[in-house]
């Protein structure tokens, strides 16, 4: 999940397959995961064709309350998630790949798919921070040519 917009932003139908998601994570807290959320998806069927609006935000509004109540008191959190017991433990072992830099050919030579000298493309080298501009002194093709906070360019 890349994309997270505000609420107030999301159609009413995202904003119940986003809570119904997270209800059913929620319920991998519990000893009989697989009744409740049978009975979660019942009680969601039950009302999937709703036609009236208020009624449908009312019965979200209770299904979040009644979730509010009812979360387990200490639900499982997986070990690399934030919050686990490992999150970013491995942090400090991670090597940046200019130290690569530093090998002996005959080492680079052991492992030749990694090494593998690409070629540029032919509108000019691609970094993984730009993509390259499309003439000479053109902007990138992407958004900050956008003055969005009237900054003088």
């Amino acid at each position: 999940m890349a994309f997270s917009a505000p609420a107030a932003y999301l159609t009413h139908q995202q904003k119940v397959l986003w809570f119904y998601k997270r209800a059913l994570s929620h319920l991998e807290s519990w000893d009989k995961y697989r009744y409740y959320a049978w009975l979660m998806r019942a009680r969601f069927e039950e009302h999937k064709n709703e036609k009236d609006m208020t009624k449908a935000i009312q019965l979200l509004r209770e299904a979040e309350e009644d979730f509010w109540y009812r979360q387990h008191p200490q639900p499982y959190i997986f070990s690399d998630s934030p919050g686990g017991t490992s999150y970013e433990r491995y942090e400090c072992y991670k090597v940046s790949e200019n130290c690569l830099d530093t090998w002996h050919p005959s080492q680079k030579a052991m492992y030749p798919d990694y090494f593998l000298e690409e070629e540029p493309p032919p509108g000019g080298p691609l970094t993984k921070a730009l993509p390259p501009a499309r003439k000479e002194g053109d902007l990138p093709p992407l958004w900050w040519h956008i003055n969005l906070f009237n900054y003088p360019m």
